[in-house]
């Protein structure tokens, strides 16, 4: 019903507050300074970039996607508000709070010409429940005609989540890949640079002015927004009343870093909490204890900023009930404070009958499952497939194949087959390819076809290799917008000698986020010695967050030194914006492989040292750690200190590295270090292994295929 719908409507008439911008810090100089408190905006070079897009946007004919990339509290919202009343001031504005809401007012169809469509938050409406449908929609209405401008702001992680092609698991988004792949990207920085830092000292609005003096490394907007004292506030909340309001908000923390993306509910944090609070404290709460806890959680620091917050409704005033927020830099810095903490069992038992969505639930049997925990992970995902959500049948069913429960994972897979899902059966297909009987890949996925789903086509095609069946199949996906299918379709018409149709193809698949198409056209260019285009295409792909082309160009430029180091500090530097992604592998290949360019180019050992040193002054974890490891054999104290630093900030690939190079003399803290790992989402394969290496191949057998119980002890066997 269109009365239900989050209706465009004059910009002049949105709140910034209403479109998501955060309260800041309020001048000191003001004795009663109440309400929302908004700061002078200052302009930055990310500014300027925007807003001459949106300048040319209004003059245009045609829709376009912006989306301002940055982290947690780094003015995101508050660019893109700015930037839309400057240049767009007479046009209206639609804010949908949720995927539904988007679909359903892309299919009324009121979009008119001088529309905003403002995405904030947009991983809540595209990597959710609903979120492929939303992104499907939305590519089609920017597909049409008319001055448009859709609007997102996202967290690199989730952008990267949501860009990223999975390997080995079934990708869940394709169509936000694809949308995305068509997005203007622009950068909001992390901190203030020292110019504009400097001019902020010299400001009269009195807000900024605090900020500058108490953020000395330029980390403006958080300061504003009050994050560090909530930070202080959260971790010191150890008294006897404040020890319920902590519980409740690590619960939700966790619920968060771990899945749960949608507002957590009340219920699963009061039954969760229990577990984070000794017995002591749990024999002395007060009958109102939650009630207690929750007036703590809501407490507004700096008068800005609360650890757990409101929720809007999704279409009206108030707010919702039942249900609340984590603040956004808590949630940024429990990510890492957290990271190899696994929650208690009463978190889990409360998010198995509490959880908001049965997507939720399958995000954190995920969480579970890169854990170890394999018997949770299992009823969790049950629970979720029960509820709906068709991805947890596909975990079943790879779950059921490892555990050599083939034929029980066939008759499930099939019946979620005839239901219109080919993926738990395509997911036993390559389990079955993997563990060498192709004739039986074939089978399956022959019956899968019959969906008639573009995943399915392209299994076809790749068990068949070639032929004219394979580029049937790849050619009836890519009409289907199947993103992976023009590469390989390109393959097979380069094959063919069509090398036109072959260069078509591959531009068809990396302008819908391929990265096999984008890593081919690179490749095409250096061949053809056009290295400037070759560059410029690889650091189109290095601003959208992945770095691997261009360092690929690096190792190719092997035969002229100084451009391939170019190039591989070009990477290292570019991957350093990642610096505050905590917990996140992200660059990992290109930085890898920068970092080995510009050793083996090294002259002898003092040069790599030297390169080593450099690299270790950077501000990315991931570059810690690759420069650690190329240190291991020759320096393992340096080596060490480094792998610890990157892991204290979360790098999982750092965490594992220490557990390896403690095992040649520390066999507790190897293991020690193993279950950290393990804990923090690395899975049970490396403990296993060392268990297998000590000699303990039955309790390694047993870890492998029943996992751990909650507690970290080796699971007993259990039946689906």
């Amino acid at each position: 019903m269109v009365g239900s719908l989050d209706l465009p409507r004059p910009l002049a008439g949105w709140r910034p507050e209403r479109l998501g911008v955060h309260a800041a810090i309020a001048d000191p100089l003001r004795k009663a300074a109440t309400g929302f408190v908004l700061p002078a905006y200052v302009a930055r070079r990310h500014d300027h970039e925007l807003r001459d897009l949106l300048t040319d946007a209004a003059s245009g004919e045609g829709p376009v996607l912006l989306v301002l990339s940055g982290h947690s509290c780094t003015g995101k919202t508050r660019t893109a508000y700015e930037a839309v009343a400057a240049c767009l001031a007479d046009w209206e504005l639609a804010y949908p709070k949720d995927a539904d809401s988007l679909c359903r007012l892309l299919a009324a169809d009121v979009l008119g010409p001088r529309t905003v469509l403002w995405l904030n938050e947009a991983q809540e409406l595209l990597g959710g429940h609903g979120g492929e449908a939303a992104a499907a929609a939305l590519r089609r209405r920017l597909e049409q005609p008319g001055p448009l401008v859709v609007i997102a702001t996202l967290w690199p992680g989730h952008r990267h989540e949501l860009t990223d092609r999975p390997i080995g698991v079934r990708d869940r988004h394709p169509q936000a890949r694809a949308l995305l792949a068509a997005a203007r990207v622009i950068t909001v920085p992390t901190v203030f640079d020292g110019s504009v830092l400097r001019r902020l000292h010299e400001t009269d609005d009195g807000s900024l002015a605090v900020a500058a003096r108490t953020a000395p490394d330029g980390s403006i907007t958080q300061t504003l927004a009050g994050g560090p004292a909530l930070v202080q506030w959260y971790e010191q909340a150890d008294g006897a009343q404040d020890c319920y309001g902590k519980a409740v908000v690590s619960a939700a923390m966790d619920a968060r870093r771990l899945g749960h993306t949608s507002p957590i509910p009340l219920a699963l944090l009061e039954m969760a909490a229990p577990g984070y609070l000794t017995d002591a404290q749990r024999a002395a709460a007060p009958a109102d204890w939650f009630e207690t806890a929750l007036a703590f959680a809501r407490t507004r620091i700096k008068d800005v900023v609360a650890a757990l917050g409101d929720v809007a409704h999704d279409h009206g005033m108030g707010a919702q009930r039942g249900v609340c927020r984590l603040a956004d830099y808590l949630d940024h810095y429990a990510r890492t404070a957290r990271h190899a903490f696994f929650p208690p069992a009463s978190f889990w038992h409360a998010v198995e009958h509490h959880a908001a969505t049965a997507a939720d639930l399958y995000e954190l049997a995920r969480s579970a499952e890169h854990r170890g925990r394999l018997h949770l992970a299992a009823t969790l995902l049950r629970r979720a497939a029960d509820g709906g959500h068709g991805p947890a049948w596909t975990a079943i069913v790879s779950m059921m194949a490892y555990r050599d429960l083939t034929d029980e994972a066939e008759v499930l897979a099939r019946s979620v087959l005839q239901k219109g899902d080919p993926e738990p059966i395509l997911n036993l297909a390559w389990t079955l390819d993997e563990f060498g009987h192709p004739d039986e890949t074939e089978r399956l996925v022959r019956e899968a076809v019959a969906a008639g789903h573009a995943s399915a086509l392209i299994s076809l095609a790749t068990v068949l290799s070639d032929g004219p069946e394979a580029e049937e199949a790849l050619t009836v996906a890519v009409a289907l917008g199947s993103p992976e299918a023009p590469f390989l379709l390109a393959e097979l018409r380069r094959n063919a000698g069509d090398l036109v149709e072959y260069e078509r193809l591959l531009w068809l698949g990396a302008s819908a986020g391929d990265g096999n198409a984008r890593g081919e056209l690179v490749s095409l260019k250096c061949q053809a010695d056009e290295w400037e285009e070759a560059e410029r295409l690889a650091r189109s792909f290095a601003e959208g967050g992945d770095g691997f082309e261009l360092a690929m160009m690096a190792v190719k430029r092997i035969d002229d030194r100084p451009e391939a180091e170019r190039l591989a500090w070009a990477v290292v530097e570019l991957a350093d914006r990642n610096v505050l992604d905590a917990g996140a592998q992200r660059w990992q290949g290109g930085t890898f492989a920068a970092a080995m360019t510009l050793v083996g180019h090294a002259d002898d050992e003092a040069g790599a040292e030297a390169v080593l040193h450099r690299l270790a002054e950077f501000r990315n974890p991931q570059t810690w750690a690759v420069a650690a490891w190329q240190l291991e054999g020759h320096n393992p104290g340096w080596a060490e200190a480094l792998h610890r630093r990157a892991a204290e900030r979360g790098n999982l690939y750092a965490l594992e590295r220490l557990a390896m190079m403690e095992r040649h003399g520390n066999a507790v803290g190897a293991e020690r270090t193993h279950r950290a790992a393990v804990d923090a989402g690395c899975g049970l394969g490396p403990l296993a292994a060392l268990w297998e290496a000590e000699g303990r191949t039955e309790v390694a057998k047993q870890a492998r295929c029943y996992g751990l119980e909650i507690d970290g002890s080796i699971a007993e066997p259990w039946m689906f």
